[in-house]
């Protein structure tokens, strides 16, 4: 058996079966690699010595164990290089988790936003790796914060997503006068949250510095502006008056994703599939949170 040639560590068998594993195959085989105390120095090994058919999966296997910083510089930079390849023909793909926070500024200058907001570190990725790293982030509690998604520029908005957007969290006050400054320099800015799991919706929309509407089914008392005309058209159609905070038992049906592809940019299920675009896909730093690596899990390039 190949795990034969190295006892001490993980069964190389495992990776034979990581790299003919199908999606939820994988997660079994990562698991059951994960349960040895020295893999990462065994996968470390497969890199760089083979055998050559195991040396992919074992890359698969050394950023699920340890993220980014469990690689070598050279496996580093082959990721990067493979990074580059793809995005010449990457697919237009949406960026979400289990529990979304995104922000839509209107622009089409991708590069001013980054100024902007004083984003640092910025790197080329593929939508399906920010859509890895975003889900990570999400579910991750120990994973560093810092890393935010923005995306090109579609329809005359950039979105930017992560948990760093969360601007109906512990974080409010902070992230909701950095959305009144974008506003004031761009005109209009957006943030959203939107949990896939029934986990309510939230929205808060300012323009010019002002904000005009905000609204969480999470804290109804806490909603404040006019109602949006996508809300009066989505209360008009179930016959309801007065404000979608005003009907707590029917405002779970009213999803973010819907709001902000009707008013400005869903990173979700109705994310614009055009390649109509202005920028590529990148990951870049929070301010103050210095350069930030890949955080350890299960990855899509």
């Amino acid at each position: 058996m190949l795990g034969e040639h190295y006892s001490a560590g993980v069964d190389l068998d495992c990776l034979v079966q990581l790299a003919m594993a199908g999606p939820e195959g994988r997660c079994a085989a990562l698991w059951e690699i994960e349960k040895s105390p020295d893999a990462r120095r065994v996968l470390s090994g497969v890199r760089r010595r083979g055998p050559g058919r195991l040396r992919r999966p074992a890359l698969d296997a050394l950023m699920y164990l340890g993220g980014e910083a469990a690689l070598e510089a050279a496996d580093r930079q082959i990721v990067e290089r493979l990074v580059r390849i793809r995005r010449r023909v990457d697919p237009i793909v949406p960026v979400m988790s289990c529990w979304t926070y995104w922000w839509a500024v209107r622009s089409t200058d991708q590069d001013a936003v980054v100024a902007a907001l004083g984003l640092t570190d910025a790197r080329p990725v593929t939508y399906r790796l920010a859509a890895s790293v975003i889900d990570i982030l999400e579910h991750d509690s120990d994973a560093e914060p810092g890393l935010v998604y923005v995306a090109p520029s579609l329809r005359g908005w950039v979105a930017l997503v992560g948990p760093w957007c969360d601007a109906f969290g512990e974080r409010s006050t902070e992230v909701r006068t950095i959305l009144a400054g974008l506003s004031r320099r761009f005109g209009e800015a957006h943030a959203f949250y939107f949990g896939a799991q029934g986990d309510g919706s939230a929205w808060h929309v300012v323009r010019d510095g002002v904000t005009i509407r905000s609204f969480s089914s999470l804290d109804l008392l806490a909603s404040s502006g006019e109602p949006l005309p996508f809300e009066r058209d989505w209360l008009a159609a179930r016959g309801l008056a007065g404000r979608p905070e005003d009907h707590p038992d029917e405002v779970w049906e009213l999803d973010a994703n819907e709001v902000a592809a009707a008013i400005s940019l869903d990173v979700g299920w109705h994310h614009p599939v055009t390649t109509d675009r202005q920028g590529l896909p990148i990951l870049a730093s929070a301010p103050g949170t210095g350069p930030a690596t890949l955080p350890a899990g299960a990855y899509e390039i």
